[in-house]
């Protein structure tokens, strides 16, 4: 896995691309999750010292009761040497294990979809799609870590090296908003592990990382949630795709599923 797959990931289309031909898009799944599911837990505020402790055993409580996700998204993306910051806006579901379905809105229409097994990201501008082993792009692209890792995030504080970055003020109702910071370990890097940063930001009313900001190589991606809803019923064939019969289809190395 390359650069390449992270951009078409995450980036617009060139302005070649934009101009191509349109192709109809993959039926997008309904909406109806948006109301359906629950709304975070809330928790009672406290004036208790926001620890690693603390957060890891929220983050724990919050992993055990999600099983399906359904929330809207942005994400600015920069690299290194550009005050251009390019914008994506779309809607996630997701369901555990390794189930994801990412609907970019904005700039453009894409479908980036996990089924478990295989990673397809489908861009109807170009009528192209890229297709690649999840298992390949968990271990080479650090980005994996900010989109699969829902209902994983107190193992994030065991996996890598964490800390408690920032905490503010209480606010009006005396809840708290803080930053934590993940870096590899130093023995992963020296084995070859991809070097990035990765901050998680929540509040102590719901312990929810409502954004996460992952800094690797010259580009830097914040994303953000909204509109959370947990658990609500999502179907398995959200998570399975077929390319256009016309579409071009780009595959990494690796044999056919």
């Amino acid at each position: 896995m390359n650069a390449a797959l992270l951009a078409a990931l995450l980036l617009p289309a060139s302005g070649r691309a934009a101009s191509a031909k349109a192709k109809p898009a993959v039926t997008e799944i309904s909406s109806a999750s948006a109301t359906a599911g629950t709304a975070l837990p809330v928790y009672a505020a406290s004036t208790a010292p926001v620890t690693l402790d603390l957060i890891s055993a929220r983050f724990a409580e919050l992993d055990a009761r999600l099983n399906t996700l359904h929330a809207d998204f942005k994400q600015f993306v920069r690299m290194d040497g550009s005050d251009t910051v390019q914008q994506v806006e779309g809607l996630v579901l997701f369901k555990k294990p390794e189930l994801m379905r990412l609907t970019h809105r904005l700039p453009e229409p894409q479908t980036v979809v996990s089924d478990g097994t295989w990673l397809w990201v489908y861009r109807p501008s170009t009528n192209q799609v890229i297709q690649t082993k999840l298992s390949d792009w968990r271990r080479s692209e650090p980005l994996a870590k900010g989109l699969l890792d829902f209902g994983r995030s107190a193992d994030l504080l065991k996996r890598y090296a964490a800390s408690v970055s920032t905490v503010s003020a209480p606010d009006a109702d005396g809840y708290r908003v803080f930053e934590v910071h993940l870096t590899p370990r130093p023995a992963d890097v020296k084995a070859g592990g991809a070097d990035f940063t990765l901050t998680l930001k929540a509040s102590t009313r719901d312990f929810f990382p409502h954004e996460a900001t992952l800094r690797v190589g010259r580009a830097s991606i914040r994303s953000t949630f909204e509109n959370v809803r947990l658990n609500p019923p999502i179907p398995d064939s959200a998570f399975r795709f077929t390319p256009p019969a016309d579409a071009d289809v780009f595959k990494t190395p690796g044999g056919r599923p």
